[in-house]
This record gives C-alpha cells, structure tokens and sequence, in this order.
C-alpha cells in the first residue's frame, strides 16, 4: 500500500508540525503537496501541534514560510489554544491549591492564553500559586554565569535584542530553578508537553547556517520536576484535552455533534510514540471516538531509531516497537503520496 491510499482513505487528519511538515530549518515539500492534495478532495486537514503560543500568531508565522490556510490545511490549532480555553472555562485543577489565581512566568513572556481571563500575573515567585513555563530560552549573561559543564549544552537559537538567544540539548541547566519552585512548594503548569523538538541552532556562535538540533522543550522539564516529587498540569498530546478541543470545534464549524464526527474516519499523523500516537490511543479511550495512528519516520522517532540500530527500516523499526510503545496503526517513511507504507 502506497501513502495515497492510506491517507485518502481518512475523512479526518489531524497533522503534527514539527518533523512532519516541518524540519526545523524548512518545510518539507512533500508533506505540503501531501496537504493540498487531500484538502482538493475535501479532506479536514487540522494541523495540531504542541506550540504554547495561540495559533493566531504561529499561523502567520507558518504562512510566511509556505503553509497555507484554506490551501494546505483547514485550521491550525496549538496547544496554548487548549490550554486558553482551560483558562477561560476555569479548569485548571491542583491537588495542592484550592483557587489557583496569580502565576508567575519562567522563561519566554509567552501569556497571550492568559489575556482576557481573570487570572493574574505576578512578578513575585511566593506569591504566586502557580508557575507557568514558557519556552525557556537563555539570555548571554545568563550563560556566561554558568560553568562550562552546562554552557557545553547550549546552542544558539536566535537574537534577542543586542543578543543571542540559547536554548539547550539538555534538562541540567534547569534543575536549580526546578529545586526552587519545590522548595516553595509551586504547581507548574506546561501547554507544551512535548520533552524535545528538532529547532534551528548553530554548531557553533559564529557559524553562518543552522540545523537541526534535538532542543528540550517544557514536557522535558515537566517530567524531570515530576520525578523530584512537584505537580504538574499540562495541556497539549499525548493529553485528551486537546483532541476533544479540536474535533468539538471542528463540529461546531460542521454544524455538527461531536457524536457525529467520532463516526468518520480519524487518523493523527505525527513523528513522535511518545506525543502524537500515545496521543491518539488516549484521546479513543477518552472521548469514545476510533481515531487511528500514522507514525512518519521524518523526525524525532526516527532520529531515535537510526541511533539505536544505525539505520532506519521496516525491519529495525519492528524492532524498535517491540521495546517503545505504544504500537502506531500504520507507519510510513514521511508525509509522501508515493511512499510505500511500511505496516
């Protein structure tokens, strides 16, 4: 079976972003010819990606750069817009606080998810009952106050007004200020959930391209703050709430019940068991929709395949499913009408 009749034969395709259609320094082409393809034969194509920021802001962002809204795909939904409408309708829980009012930011001033809710920032950490990790990202001075046993993480990322901007291939720069926030007993709260994504960076700080690197991102940070014993609440895959976000939209935009879209045919396509498939067996069980799973072998699983075995195939990746889990429905090369699928 070829990729076109594969995904052809889903009403529904929820798309990740990051190692699907994009590879951190461009947009893959045929994933993009992949999304006009099916959106001409009247499939929704939803791009569900786990970015914190609203999707209003990444949607131009991603328009600039070639993927095209109405063309390309029918929404765009992030995980911030999840986690906004948490906000909104007041369900964002803590075992440890009763009310959860002011938060404090850590990392980029990413609150656009905040705006128009009566939750408060603050600037001070013991006030607040919460703490919201945004992209974390380094200034200059904020590495030049590190050893050199944490600067050898860092890469650049970026500017940032007069300077670069760092982010980091590993969770040791952050554990002190994840010690911090436990050692005053504050929840923190990610609408990002994915542990590490391939972004931009340069090998070096003068070095004239970028490529990919596998960056930390806050379900990283998350999951480390949860092994030394904080709370955590997060939004976005492997999490039902964002499914059901995304396919109740989406039948409000149909002008039909969710009930009603659960009985088409729904697939997520994604490069990560631990987000994006997980994800989907999550979300059936919760939601009580069948929604299949198509892991593309184009980012971070793959990556994590060719260094286990050296080389990515039908026959290392069957290997590699039976230590990993969970098991996708079906799995192909990458975003390809042409590719061969491999199960």
């Amino acid at each position: 079976m070829i990729g076109q009749e594969l995904l052809s034969s889903y009403d529904i395709l929820l798309v990740d972003l990051y190692g699907v259609i994009w590879g951190g320094t461009y947009l893959f082409p045929t994933a993009l010819d992949v999304l006009g393809k099916l959106m001409a034969m009247g499939k929704k194509i939803i791009i569900l990606s786990n970015i914190s920021f609203v999707s209003k802001t990444i949607t131009k962002e991603y328009e600039s750069r070639g993927l095209l809204g109405g063309i390309h795909f029918l929404d765009f939904v992030t995980s911030g817009n999840a986690f906004r409408d948490i906000l909104v309708n007041r369900k964002l829980y803590f075992k440890t606080v009763k009310f959860p009012k002011k938060y404090f930011v850590y990392g980029a001033e990413n609150t656009a998810a905040f705006s128009g809710t009566d939750f408060e920032k603050t600037y001070s950490l013991d006030e607040a009952d919460f703490v919201y990790v945004s992209t974390i990202q380094f200034s200059d001075d904020e590495r030049n106050r590190m050893s050199d046993t944490m600067k050898q993480y860092l890469y650049v990322t970026g500017t940032s007004g007069n300077g670069k901007r760092w982010e980091s291939t590993s969770v040791e720069p952050f554990v002190p200020t994840l010690q911090c926030f436990l050692d005053k007993k504050k929840p923190i709260v990610i609408a990002n959930p994915d542990k590490v994504a391939l972004c931009a960076a340069l090998e070096t700080p003068d070095a004239g391209a970028y490529t990919p690197k596998p960056i930390v991102k806050q379900g990283f940070l998350a999951q480390t703050y949860e092994n030394m014993g904080g709370e955590v609440f997060a939004v976005g895959k492997p999490y039902p709430q964002i499914y059901r976000h995304t396919l109740e939209n989406l039948a409000t935009a149909m002008g039909i019940s969710l009930g009603d879209i659960c009985k088409k045919r729904i697939a997520m396509v994604g490069d990560s068991l631990e987000t994006d498939i997980l994800g989907a067996k999550n979300a059936s069980e919760n939601m009580g929709c069948s929604i299949d799973s198509i892991l593309v072998l184009s980012g971070i699983s793959a990556r994590d395949i060719a260094k286990t075995y050296g080389q990515i195939s039908p026959e290392t990746v069957d290997k590699f499913f039976s230590k990993e889990g969970p098991i996708p429905t079906h799995t192909m090369p990458a975003l390809d009408m042409g590719a061969e699928v491999y199960f």
